[in-house]
């Protein structure tokens, strides 16, 4: 217990010196340290499933996070991604192979698919960082993903009748999904308050409302998706990293999604305009 604790208090305190200090080699840390844990709980899920995964494969990614701290333009990104995924999928069947087939097909495309799922979503925090102005929009990440689940879970638990997905979430509702849109628009909101009148930095309002709405519902989804994987593995918790609240996987499943989502709404308005 004592050793969760710990862990959870500086989890936490890396995630907040992410938002309030500019220390980008300690931003790619955070991402990397985010991934390799997440990456540990999706393997350790599969596993009590009977699954027998790569996860060499899968904790290797993980370094992807450090290319990003570099700042490369995005060209060699790219060249890195189309060499690194071919590499990853011929390793995966190597190990397939050799190991005479106790790895299987479907243990190969749960490993591929954790190379995606979790260093690729995480990536997108240091990609927004990387952004002139990115410590104020990561507010939009984490203080969005926060007031969906606070108002989702407070309207839904109190008021909510309607079931939103019952078989992959039971204790979800509409009423509570409604709620989470809300609090999120409500979030962005105080949050242009705050770049405009305190921070001198002005932000177009009809942006911010689109990220709003987008990144509310895209980031329920991340938390049912978690829900599936769960319930998929028969687990009740990805992890117990974090007291009261499970893992990595269990508390930013939201900001798996909405990371990516605000990030190519940012970057399809800076292109425009």
């Amino acid at each position: 217990m004592k050793k969760r604790v710990i862990a959870g208090a500086v989890l936490t305190i890396l995630v907040v010196s992410v938002i309030f200090l500019d220390i980008p080699l300690l931003d790619t840390l955070v991402v990397f340290l985010l991934s390799l844990v997440g990456m540990y709980e999706y393997n350790k899920a599969f596993k009590s499933a009977g699954y027998n995964l790569v996860p060499l494969i899968g904790y290797l990614s993980c370094f992807g996070v450090f290319l990003l701290g570099l700042n490369l333009d995005y060209s060699k990104i790219l060249t890195i991604i189309c060499f690194g995924f071919p590499i990853i999928v011929i390793l995966s069947f190597i190990y397939a192979v050799l190991t005479k087939l106790k790895t299987n097909i479907v243990d190969v495309a749960l490993s591929v698919f954790s190379v995606i799922y979790i260093p690729v979503m995480f990536s997108f925090l240091k990609l927004i960082l990387n952004l002139e102005n990115g410590r104020l929009y990561i507010w939009f990440v984490i203080f969005g993903a926060f007031a969906c689940d606070t108002l989702a879970y407070l309207i839904g638990s109190k008021f909510g009748k309607n079931k939103l997905c019952p078989d992959v979430s039971p204790n979800k509702t509409i009423e509570g999904s409604i709620a989470g849109i809300i609090g999120v628009i409500l979030s962005y909101i105080i949050i242009y308050m705050i770049a405009k009148y305190c921070l001198n930095i002005s932000l177009n309002i009809w942006l911010v409302i689109l990220m709003a709405v987008s990144t509310g519902i895209v980031g329920q989804f991340g938390d049912l998706a978690e829900s599936a994987l769960k319930r998929f593995c028969k687990i009740k918790d990805s992890g117990k990293i974090i007291p009261g609240h499970g893992g990595v996987l269990d508390r930013f499943d939201s900001i798996m999604f909405i990371a990516p989502v605000v990030y190519m709404i940012l970057k399809v308005y800076m292109q425009i305009f």
